[in-house]
């Protein structure tokens, strides 16, 4: 090597490393746009299935909340109409019944407004001015053996068919037993209509139904 001549540079640099990235071809968009197209095709299979099973949760918990409003409406209807029966009496509690006339037709009316007033919250429910027209229906016994409007509605409803233990009224009995005691039977009926109305899949209207008793405490 002949002085004064150039000495040929080295780079420092360290060389690039392999990737093993390819250069993308035409065939990868496609097969991307066919998975998309994949992904909203099952998604648009599987979202009305997934609304459906999210209104029938939502169709068991309105379920749920009108049977407990139901239950409580017709105990506190109960025992309203059983402190007025013991408040105003018709006749000595010793004695047998001497009802004045149109004495039930007042102590059921104030029991069914007590239910009225307790399922106004409902969907079905038809209050207006403290009285229900048509739902929730109602009837009310005093046992106490002379109650002879048992199976009247107070609002005068027509009872269908749907409310088995309306239609077929209780009927006013003389208490027995070694303590008899008088009481006072009050039973609802409720129609909830269901949010899943589709031609192939629907639950109709469920009929509730609740019956209870309060004891007229004469001790």
């Amino acid at each position: 090597m002949h002085r004064g001549a150039p000495i040929p540079s080295r780079s420092t640099k360290a060389p690039r490393a392999l990737t093993g990235r390819r250069p993308p071809i035409a065939g990868d968009a496609a097969r991307r746009r066919r998975g998309l197209g994949q992904s909203l095709a099952e998604f648009a299979i599987l979202l009305p299935l997934l609304l459906i099973l999210i209104v029938g949760i939502a169709d068991f918990g309105r379920l749920f909340t009108a049977g407990i409003v139901m239950e409580a409406a017709a105990r506190n209807a109960a025992e309203v109409a059983a402190h007025e029966y013991l408040n105003g009496p018709p006749g000595p509690l010793t004695a047998p019944p001497a009802p004045p006339p149109g004495y039930y037709d007042e102590l059921h009316l104030k029991a069914a407004r007590v239910v009225c007033a307790e399922a106004r919250v409902l969907p079905n429910t038809t209050y207006a001015n403290g009285s229900c027209a048509e739902m929730p229906l109602v009837l009310v016994c005093a046992h106490d053996g002379a109650d002879d409007a048992c199976g009247s509605e107070p609002f005068a409803a027509v009872i269908p068919p749907e409310c088995g233990s309306l239609s077929t009224p209780p009927v006013s009995e003389v208490p027995v037993g070694a303590e008899p005691s008088r009481h006072v039977e009050v039973r609802v009926c409720y129609r909830f209509s269901t949010l899943i109305r589709l031609p192939f899949l629907t639950l109709g209207d469920i009929w509730l139904e609740r019956s209870r008793d309060f004891t007229v405490a004469d001790y």
